[in-house]
């Protein structure tokens, strides 16, 4: 049977990023000598994304994708641990023995995971996790994480058509590729939300010098008009 466990001290920084619309949640915890890297990307067009919390192991390089149950505004971050993802977690941490192995428990484990999540994640925060890590997990996650992952350099922004939104998975790409600093993608993002705009990327090298940073969209006078 699967073990149950929960995450509850995800709590305060999944109901802040639900507070201030912004859908992504990154950071890393160290427990001994293992590195744990949380990560958590929603989609207002699947809600189930709520639900899925990725957990990349550094030491071993595996990702872990766990489904949460329960209400989550609440506190209630439920996970159920297959013994083969257990083992993962003891291979990170580099115990060097069977004794260890056999002495470990996870209640403890989660218990001081817990204590370590951070109460409070800043954009900032998030935005250099995110960069500075993004290299080791892309590979390991869905595709549909960003959209046309392979399209990163920014070229401008556009209208939708009527009764169109901006997806999460496109605007989340500001936060890996776009020079700018976290207020302005801030604005720009509350800006496109608002106006029903999105922004266009592309991987075409020939179209690099003539690439967009933050500041040249805000400077479009469509996000001057009250």
């Amino acid at each position: 049977m699967d073990n149950k466990y929960n995450l509850s001290g995800l709590q305060n920084i999944f109901n802040e990023v639900v507070d201030k619309n912004e859908p992504t949640i990154a950071f890393e915890i160290i427990n001994g000598k293992g590195k744990f890297l949380f990560m958590m990307f929603f989609d207002n067009e699947d809600e189930s994304t709520k639900d899925q919390l990725f957990i990349f192991l550094r030491n071993t390089t595996k990702m872990v994708k766990l489904k949460l149950y329960g209400n989550h505004k609440q506190g209630q971050f439920y996970i159920y641990l297959k013994d083969f993802i257990k083992e993962w977690f003891i291979k990170e941490l580099l115990l060097e023995s069977n004794a260890s192995h056999q002495k470990f428990n996870f209640n403890d484990f989660f218990e001081k995971l817990n204590l370590s999540i951070p109460n409070t994640l800043p954009l900032q925060q998030k935005i250099n996790t995110l960069r500075g890590s993004w290299s080791d997990v892309e590979d390991n996650l869905p595709k549909d994480i960003v959209d046309d992952s392979k399209k990163t350099i920014l070229i401008g922004d556009k209208a939708l058509p009527d009764g169109k939104k901006p997806r999460e998975k496109t605007l989340r790409k500001l936060y890996l590729y776009a020079d700018g600093n976290v207020e302005d993608i801030t604005v720009l993002i509350e800006n496109l939300k608002r106006l029903n705009r999105t922004v266009a990327w592309t991987d075409d090298l020939e179209k690099l010098k003539s690439s967009k940073n933050i500041i040249d969209i805000l400077n479009n006078k469509t996000y001057n008009k009250s």
